[in-house]
């Protein structure tokens, strides 16, 4: 019987790479030659349509070690074992899997390792991301940024941005003038909260964009949360309602920095837990709050959360 042991390197640490691959809602984004379909939980076993069709899953119970081993009961009853660890590497967390070859098909066992080495690259690239400039490129540099909370003195500028943001993305949106309008009462109000980024007047800006707005002492990001009362505890419970961060200047830390400080803002006004809400075909925003520490199934029982809309 052949065992191989299949890996790949992610630049995450072993606990971020623990927690987003242990999610079963995220079993369907990577793990194709296990979950074809959104994940349904019963207890401690999870109900999956796979391409061997609908098969039980197990996994070790949660621990510190990385150790992501589970039993596959297939749709004849036999069960499969499987060995998944995630391991410190010196460039971050490597996700092995050992795969025992349980047939004489040689084919079969080869077709095996490139499903499971496909997954685990497709792991990778949902948490690494892509590169900023392209194929091989680095990385773009850490943008120097000033956060702050905002008051109702920065109303105009919040309304320019939320404008630019609805208008970038092709969304139904106020003029930038009733949005200032707006956000000039609502930041009088102690359940609204904004954070505001700007490239700070001592440095030349960061972007090369000639764009006047991607200049040193210019606004170029915010969040929007509003906070209401909870049963469950004294303080306020939080709902992030807008991050925007200027084209030019994304991927460089000033998106981190904003989450930063409202996060402590809202833990300082006794806020226990953040809500987002994020379409589901838009990666590169689940990645980043994934990044952050957001989940998207119930930290108590895993199964999935969704969010349901209705227009009045």
């Amino acid at each position: 019987m052949r065992s191989r042991h299949i890996s790949t390197v992610i630049h995450r640490s072993p606990d971020e790479v623990y927690d987003y691959a242990s999610a079963p809602a995220h079993l369907p984004l990577w793990a194709a030659g296990l979950a074809t379909a959104e994940v349904t939980v019963d207890g401690d076993t999870l109900v999956v349509d796979s391409p061997m069709g609908t098969v039980r899953v197990r996994f070790a119970p949660r621990n510190p070690f990385g150790i992501l081993d589970h039993e596959v009961t297939l749709p004849d009853g036999s069960v499969v074992h499987n060995v998944l660890r995630v391991l410190p590497h010196p460039h971050g967390a490597e996700v092995v899997l050992s795969l025992r070859q349980l047939t004489d098909d040689d084919d079969e066992f080869e077709q095996d390792a490139a499903t499971i080495q496909s997954d685990l690259e497709r792991l990778r690239g949902l948490l690494d991301g892509p590169p900023a400039e392209g194929a091989g490129a680095p990385a773009r540099p850490a943008a120097e940024a000033e956060v702050r909370v905002a008051t109702p003195a920065d109303a105009e500028s919040l309304g320019r941005l939320l404008y630019d943001f609805n208008t970038e993305y092709n969304c139904p949106t106020p003029s930038a003038a009733e949005a200032a309008g707006r956000f000039e009462r609502l930041l009088a109000r102690e359940d609204v909260l904004a954070v505001v980024a700007r490239v700070p007047d001592r440095s030349p800006a960061h972007s090369p964009d000639p764009d006047p707005d991607h200049r040193a002492g210019t606004d170029v990001g915010f969040a929007l949360l509003t906070l209401r009362p909870t049963p469950y505890w004294d303080g306020p419970l939080a709902q992030l309602e807008e991050l925007y961060i200027r084209n030019a200047l994304r991927s460089r830390g000033i998106g981190t920095a904003i989450m930063g400080l409202a996060t402590s803002e809202v833990e300082r006004r006794g806020g226990r837990e953040i809500h987002i809400n994020v379409d589901s075909d838009d990666t590169d925003a689940r990645r980043f709050y994934e990044r952050h520490g957001y989940s998207d199934t119930d930290p108590d029982s895993g199964s999935g959360m969704r969010c349901y809309l209705r227009r009045l």
